[in-house]
């Protein structure tokens, strides 16, 4: 099928919009912004620390996975 238009792809077929599912977390002294990727992953979004030399720390780098556990919501059942 074929689609001749002048109108733009986003105005005929709308994507259904993102929603990730982010969660800051605490990690030693720095507050570190994460993506839930599945039930036992998550991704490093963003670190927020004061202290530049955490921002060398290879595990909280933007785009890490790291392994994942819901220590607070088993608290909170």
């Amino acid at each position: 099928m074929l689609l001749w238009t002048i109108m733009p792809l986003e105005s005929i077929f709308p994507a259904e919009p993102y929603q990730p599912d982010y969660e800051e977390i605490t990690v030693g002294q720095s507050r570190v912004l994460m993506e839930r990727i599945n039930a036992r992953q998550c991704k490093v979004v963003r670190l927020i620390a004061t202290d530049p030399g955490e921002y060398l720390d290879p595990r909280l780098q933007p785009g890490t996975v790291v392994a994942y556990s819901p220590v607070r919501e088993a608290l909170d059942s």
